[in-house]
């Protein structure tokens, strides 16, 4: 409190609007045990929002600061870093779920891409689309998208086991991933201190689980993970360099959001986060491979576009697939 004085008596009071804006972060992490922060070094033109104490290390997404003489204010870009390790704490105060072997994992998201990039006249479009995925691998799961048939509202289509053969639970599954992760990361964690990341890994063509890679790691948080998971994910990608932050994004539902990227497998994946509380919201991929000139040769409503957001609505756990399915 010592210090929140002497900061009173440094800097001009704050605008009434950043003083609720502080107030609103505040509440939303109330009982945050993350990592602090380290103290922005004191100099002269402090952030204005500094009279708001731990508001301003707590959840601004850029800092403004109060030149001289109540000159233009200078904004301070946020950094990866403090987004990441924002979001861990978040993440450790969401509900978790507790699903058991021979259930599903149920993940209700909104896609939208477009307009077209590849494809000549692909035009832009959203739609819901809903996944049950087997908890431990065991059994088929079902995707369920609007159907491109006349006639249809909703088509159904099965994902497959990967691997009949592996043991349960089988490698990519839930299960699999609670118990394998936190090695994993470990076993990443040197690799990015050494700046060397491995080859990155065809996006879609399954997870480089045995080495470090931007886009395997970042499909990971797309599903679910326990929070504690969630939040040793984003403490371990926190210390990863080189990652882009764009503080203008905007997820799938058009709200505003603050995205890292960077650039792997020929394409460039985006987390995106909520700008005042850091909560996970969902991905953007953008195709950067060049593709021949001759439009789209699938009946992927996306294909084509060479943008896709991904943000999901819902995850909850399920005792079977839906009826009819």
């Amino acid at each position: 409190m010592g210090e929140l004085h002497r900061m009173y008596d440094e800097v001009a009071p704050p605008s009434p609007e950043v003083l609720a804006e502080g107030r609103a972060r505040l509440v939303a992490l109330t009982g945050d045990d993350r990592r602090r922060s380290p103290r922005p070094r004191r100099s002269r033109g402090l952030p204005a929002v500094a009279l708001a104490g731990a508001v301003a290390a707590a959840g601004a997404v850029v800092v403004a600061a109060q030149g001289s003489d109540d000159g233009p204010r200078e904004i301070r870009p946020v950094s990866a870093h403090e987004v990441l390790t924002r979001a861990a704490a978040t993440a450790r105060l969401e509900p978790e779920l507790h699903p058991r072997p021979g259930q599903y994992l149920y993940v209700r998201s909104v896609v939208a891409w477009g307009p077209g990039k590849v494809a000549p006249g692909k035009s832009a479009g959203k739609e819901t689309r809903e996944r049950w995925v087997s908890v431990d691998g065991s059994k088929p799961g079902l995707l369920r998208e609007p159907c491109r048939r006349p006639g249809a509202n909703v088509c159904d289509s099965p994902i497959p086991v990967q691997d009949e053969s592996a043991p349960v639970p089988r490698p990519g599954s839930h299960l699999w991933l609670v118990r394998e992760l936190p090695g994993l990361i470990e076993h990443w964690k040197p690799q990015v201190k050494a700046h060397t990341p491995a080859p990155s890994a065809t996006p879609g063509r399954g997870r480089p689980f045995g080495e470090w890679d931007w886009y395997g790691v970042g499909e990971l948080v797309g599903d679910y993970l326990p929070p504690r998971l969630r939040a040793e994910v984003f403490e371990f990608l926190s210390d990863v360099p080189r990652v882009r932050v764009d503080e203008h994004a905007t997820d799938a539902l058009g709200r505003p959001a603050v995205a890292l990227s960077q650039d792997s497998g020929g394409g460039r994946l985006e987390l995106m986060f909520d700008r005042s509380t850091y909560r996970f919201l969902g991905s953007r991929y953008l195709d950067l491979k060049p593709r021949p000139v001759g439009g789209d040769r699938t009946s992927e409503p996306e294909s084509g576009a060479g943008e896709v957001k991904t943000t999901v609505l819902q995850v909850k756990v399920a005792d079977r697939l839906p009826a009819g399915s």
